[in-house]
């Protein structure tokens, strides 16, 4: 299957910047069409390593836009063919690190779910001739895990410090969606999969951790000094650098200081209750080994109390400077060491205490720290901003400065960049250059996650690139905005490596390969680079649609039958019909208006949702149909709006959207019942009956009715029937 199915061209992307910034960061997509990428690594060649959820490794070269697949590394992970299954909600292919001596030795490491046992494995391999050499596995370490009943929070980021110590962040494997939002403590036999006390609160496991090793030739590791337990201490692992995390993504270790930073997803609560604080996810800052309270303490060391599952009444509060681990199912220490604060910390609201991270959903991150250096070829910020970490938010596609001072405390937190789709990772090239790795629009099963380099603005702006197929012969046509020359470089992927395969507007090509790129690059070194897939991707199997009499034209309100052929397990099925009007364009699916999107978009609705296909939260299409005929909705949906909520279609709750004001959720809600205007449906049968839906107000004389059925891991079917 082609990476790239379809002509894409690398653009130049002014993004929106703090008023402080003097100059513009210049954008420009280097890669494309990746699915659920997780993690980046910059090699020493100025090559990129890029791990994907579902097992794939990457690399890609900046200049030439070339992608290749290094490899395939078998993993338990969610997939497409079973997307709400409750089994492995955030296993796969986790983390990725490049040895030290990656230049000579091509050793990576890659922290990954084991296909066939319930365990996390860190292990080393090595490249050899261009490929991930599955054999040379090297395994260093195994953590025992839970994947049953929506368990999740696998955090997974590797990253080497300065001194060639890696480190590893590991999630608390708990399901957080059975304790109301508050620390997930129910210590009743058979709920250990909702007890964060046996993982992340317990001395003697490597789960909801910071773990730090010190990885030897031979595949080994040693344990070096300065660990939260030294080696030999009873109930303990001393692997351990930092305990007490929820889910740490992703980690960063400063190059100078080796102070660590992680972002800490944080718990669900909207609000304060008997059971605990409200939620806040967290920025931490490790300048030692230490303990960061979770489940026990969460923000500033808002301590939770320890709550009897089987009464529901809270107990014993805790003391956040002698903490203890009352857990039947602790294996560790019941004595604690003392919890240390979060150094960023903030709710779903509006932040008191940090008011430039603004409000809405969140998944803190933490990126590198940025010193400048007059000798380096480019500088994202200025001098003033020397010794500055970079954070951002997953949820929120935004990115913040944070200025730190004398023993690394928090000078200053401003707004960087925002309208990022869902940033994923961010790594310091050594010519300074900022890799962004952008997961993709969706929660799961993602097609366009992408690569960005992010460098200071130098005012040129970069050419565009397209190509024209006929048969074998190819022409470029290239446009510089600033009126530049433009020389063109024709490149073909085979296998692991590429070949430049000729230059100028045209070519015959005469070799096999697996994909074809045309690069354009102006005189001051910027390029856009235009793709064509040379193979076409394999057919998943087909749904047949049917409709009783085989109609030649429906009206409003009429009955249909229908049959569908072909799914493996009709419950899945889901059939529509809907009535476009005869306005000469259909966008092919329902769409909210132009306003409406760009409104959507600016308040990051689209960061969960999608207008006909789930997400992390419902599809807007989905909550008009199932809300259309109730006379209450949209006074209801508006205030879900403004308090947040969940249970009604998932475990995963939306957060109160603070930054949308009345008129606006008023117009968001009206334009998403607007979709089943015009919309029938069916679900979960291979035959059956449709009732087309009443005239809606856009209806015209020579409009048509789609009718679609649909089914995980089938290609649609579609007909089209005039309407009367």
């Amino acid at each position: 299957m082609s990476l790239f199915p379809s002509v894409s061209t690398s653009t130049l992307l002014a993004l929106a910047v703090s008023p402080v910034l003097s100059a513009e960061i210049q954008s420009t997509i280097v890669a494309e069409k990746l699915h659920d990428p997780m993690e980046i690594a910059a090699a020493p060649n100025g090559d990129l390593i890029v791990i994907e959820r579902e097992g794939r490794v990457l690399r890609v070269r900046p200049s030439t836009g070339g992608i290749f697949e290094l490899g395939t590394l078998p993993v338990t992970a969610l997939r497409e063919t079973d997307r709400n299954s409750p089994w492995a909600r955030e296993d796969g292919l986790l983390g990725l690190g490049l040895d030290p001596g990656f230049a000579k030795n091509r050793w990576l490491y890659l922290y990954y779910s084991h296909p066939e046992k319930l365990l996390n494995r860190l292990a080393r391999f090595e490249l050899k001739d261009g490929k991930l050499d599955l054999s040379s596995e090297k395994a260093l370490l195994d953590i025992a895990t839970d994947r049953r009943d929506k368990v999740c929070h696998q955090a997974g980021s590797l990253a080497f410090g300065p001194d060639g110590l890696l480190y590893l962040s590991t999630g608390d494997n708990t399901n957080p969606f059975e304790s109301g939002g508050f620390a997930p403590i129910d210590d009743r036999d058979g709920r250990e999969h909702t007890n964060a006390m046996r993982s992340a609160g317990n001395t003697n496991d490597l789960r909801g951790k910071i773990l730090r090793i010190r990885p030897t030739e031979n595949g080994g590791y040693e344990i070096p000094k300065g660990n939260l337990f030294a080696p030999g201490t009873a109930k303990t692992r001393p692997e351990i650098y930092a305990m007490g995390c929820r889910n740490p993504f992703r980690i960063s270790i400063d190059p100078k200081t080796r102070v660590v930073y992680w972002g800490e997803v944080g718990p669900d609560a909207g609000g304060e209750g008997p059971n605990g604080p409200r939620g806040h996810d967290e920025v931490n800052q490790a300048k030692q080994a230490g303990n960061f309270g979770w489940p026990f303490v969460i923000a500033d060391n808002r301590p939770y109390p320890i709550v009897d599952f089987t009464t529901g009444k809270p107990g014993e509060m805790t003391d956040p400077a002698k903490p203890k681990n009352p857990g039947k199912h602790n294996t560790g220490l019941v004595d604690l060491p003392p919890a240390q604060k979060a150094f960023i910390w903030y709710p779903y609201a509006q932040s008191t205490d940090f008011p430039a991270v603004g409000g809405g959903g969140r998944n803190a991150m933490a990126g590198p720290v940025f010193y400048y250096d007059s000798r380096r070829k480019f500088n994202l910020l200025g001098k003033e901003d020397d010794h500055t970490l970079l954070t951002y938010d997953w949820m929120r596609g935004r990115m913040w400065k944070a200025k730190l001072g004398r023993e690394e405390k928090l000078e200053k937190l401003e707004p960087l960049m925002d309208q990022l789709m869902h940033p994923m990772d961010l790594e310091v090239a050594a010519d300074g250059t900022l890799w962004l790795l952008e997961y993709g629009g969706d929660w799961y099963f993602n097609k366009n996650g992408r690569i960005r380099s992010l460098r200071p603005a130098d005012g040129n702006k970069p050419p565009t690139i397209s190509i024209v197929a006929n048969g074998s012969s190819y022409t470029a046509t290239t446009n510089d905005p600033d009126g530049e020359r433009v020389s063109i470089e024709w490149w073909l992927t085979q296998g692991t490596h590429e070949t430049k395969v000729g230059s100028g507007t045209s070519l015959n090509l005469t070799a096999d390969g697996y994909e074809l790129r045309a690069v354009a690059t102006d005189t001051k070194g910027a390029i856009a680079v235009a793709r064509v897939s040379l193979q076409q991707a394999p057919a998943q199997p087909a749904l047949a649609l049917e409709l009783a009499g085989k109609p030649d034209k429906l009206g409003f309100g009429e009955e249909v039958s229908f049959t569908i052929q072909g799914a493996a397990d009709p419950a899945k099925l889901l059939v529509r019909a809907r009535y476009i009007p005869p306005t000469g364009h259909d966008a092919g699916g329902p769409q909210l208006p132009a306003e409406i999107e760009k409104l959507a978009s600016s308040r990051q609705c689209f960061a969960c949702h999608q207008v006909d296909k789930t997400s992390v939260g419902p599809a807007y299409l989905d909550v008009a149909m199932k809300y259309r005929d109730q006379a209450d909705t949209p006074a209801r949906l508006e205030t879900k709006l403004k308090t947040g909520g969940g249970g009604v279609w998932g475990e995963v709750p939306m957060p109160p959207q603070t930054a949308v004001s009345d008129a606006e959720r008023e117009s968001l809600v009206r334009a998403i019942l607007e979709l089943s205007q015009g919309m029938a449906e069916s679900r979960g049968s291979g035959s059956g009956k449709l009732r087309l839906s009443p005239a809606p107000e856009s209806a015209q004389a020579g409009g048509a009715w789609e009718f679609t059925a649909e089914a995980p891991g089938y290609t649609a079917a579609r007909l089209r029937v005039a309407a009367k």
